[in-house]
């Protein structure tokens, strides 16, 4: 949560604010000798900058001139419709009256913004949006992949342009600077020391990009559609994105209906960007799906490559032996939601139950949006006394541990862009049951795994029984884990920096 808008802000702070805003915008498109020195009376470097920035905006051309100039007077992106109608005045009326009708749309919209918060121009940087892991302590898929990926790109060593994490602001108008505490969140997750989080009311700062690249790496959000699709349509910054997958429309009966709303919004951001990094071949087929439709409206539509996820996921605990149990152990890791399919592994494990099978089910994950389908079934297991354990979410280590512990993993998801729970498992070498199409097919195919139809229950009871009673089958799928290739996350890091900021590489 960000820290709101003061109430009870005075026309002086409003005007300085905006004073220092639009002195960023004249040294960025004017130069030094564009700005001038106004004094200590708040509102005339506005009164003397304004009309030379409007001036300077007229052409055509210069449309990322408009926007940037925009962005300034509202302390807000703009929408697309406003960058419109800015250039359409400009064409039209004289200078003044633009000018005019600019201040009253800011006295109009005036709580849309932060008129009150300074801003800073990044010129030739790296914005990466992670508004969503900096917000909230979830640490799983594409939080992962954030904290993974960022502090790999921010590394002061490397020889690369700045990298700036930003987030929004709580109108989600404006990309910000981060806390203290949403930057330990995002570039030092996990760490077992923290700095003491002091920041608290202390101002943000906005961040605007110029002739940079912004990376859409976080969670995809539907509420900043019409700002990010102006930015990537006229502020002549590339946008680029990481291409998890498009489960919220291709597979949307498996998840909320609100879901397919937000992804159909953001979607319409993304068929203007630049770039997509899709995270499996899998889900590049998808987003080349997605670029190759929006070419009916005669729009480009983004390049797409794939940058493959990572197989060197968790650190396995230790190099000791696999534990041995007195019966076998079966992990089913990942959230509780219908496309992840426990329903049909807790079916399979029931019905090997029955047969007189001695095994232990353990469930991994925290909830999801919806445990309708799964919670009747657990509880029925449980009221029969069957060996089912409930672990809820977990540590990356301890995930690790249940993992290495376990004889089996069975991840049968319907839709994965990547499938990580999958990797994780045959990272600590343990002999996964997946399924046979898709992102997840990608990852079985180097080895280690059995792949069934996820949806076709005699098939998966009749692999889980049979690497639960063969054990030179087991033996064998962990020979098939050894020779797998590695991909890292710091190999994975600097791919995506080639192609996504670079746009070179891929695949």
């Amino acid at each position: 949560m960000t820290r709101s808008r003061k109430a009870g802000l005075d026309s002086s702070r409003l005007l300085t604010a905006l004073d220092q805003r639009l002195t960023q915008v004249a040294v960025t498109l004017l130069g030094e000798d564009g700005t001038t020195s106004a004094g200590t009376v708040p509102g005339t470097a506005t009164a003397t900058l304004l009309p030379a920035l409007v001036e300077h905006c007229r052409p055509v051309e210069r449309v990322g001139a408009r926007w940037l100039l925009l962005t300034a007077a509202f302390g807000a992106f703009p929408s697309p419709a406003q960058v419109v109608e800015f250039g359409r005045r400009l064409e039209l009326l004289p200078v003044h009256q633009a000018e005019s009708d600019l201040l009253a749309e800011m006295l109009h919209e005036r709580g849309r913004g932060r008129l009150d918060l300074p801003m800073d121009v990044v010129v030739g940087g790296v914005l990466v949006d992670v508004d969503f892991s900096a917000r909230h302590d979830t640490h799983t898929g594409i939080h992962r992949v954030v904290r993974e990926t960022l502090p790999r790109w921010a590394d002061p060593t490397r020889d690369r342009a700045a990298v700036r994490p930003v987030a929004w602001t709580d109108e989600y108008s404006t990309f910000r600077t981060l806390t203290s505490q949403e930057a330990a969140r995002t570039l030092r997750h996990g760490a077992a020391e923290q700095p003491p989080f002091d920041d608290e009311g202390a101002p943000f700062r906005l961040i605007v990009p110029w002739g940079s690249v912004v990376v859409l790496a976080d969670v995809p959000n539907g509420r900043v559609t019409d700002p990010l699709t102006a930015l990537a349509r006229f502020s002549g910054n590339t946008v680029s994105v990481i291409g998890y997958d498009m489960i919220p429309i291709t597979s949307a009966d498996t998840r909320p209906f609100q879901d397919a709303v937000a992804f159909a919004q953001y979607l319409s951001v993304v068929k203007h960007v630049r770039r997509v990094a899709g995270i499996s071949r899998s889900a590049s087929a998808e987003f080349e799906g997605f670029a190759h439709a929006v070419r009916a409206q005669g729009l480009p539509g983004p390049q797409v490559r794939t940058v493959g996820l990572v197989t060197q996921v968790l650190a396995p605990p230790g190099t000791s032996p696999r534990a041995t149990a007195t019966r076998p152990v079966v992990v089913c890791p990942g959230s509780r939601e219908p496309h992840k399919n426990q329903r049909a592994v807790l079916h399979a494990a029931e019905r090997l139950w029955r047969e007189g099978l001695d095994f232990e089910l353990r469930l991994v994950g925290g909830p999801g949006w919806s445990e309708d389908q799964l919670q009747p079934a657990i509880e029925r297991l449980h009221a029969q006394g069957r060996s089912l354990r409930e672990l809820g979410r977990v540590s990356d280590a301890d995930l690790a541990a249940e993992l290495r512990a376990a004889d089996v993993a069975v991840f049968l998801s319907l839709h994965e862009g990547y499938g990580l729970p999958v990797a994780e498992a045959l990272a600590c070498g343990t002999p996964v049951l997946t399924t046979d199409f898709g992102s997840q097919r990608e990852i079985a195919d180097q080895g280690g795994c059995l792949v069934v139809d996820p949806r076709d229950d005699d098939a998966i009871s009749d692999a889980l029984r049979r690497l639960l009673t063969d054990r030179e089958e087991r033996d064998r799928l962990q020979a098939e884990i050894r020779d797998r290739p590695v991909r890292t996350w710091a190999e994975y890091a600097e791919e995506l920096w080639s192609w996504l900021v670079e746009g070179e590489g891929g695949s």
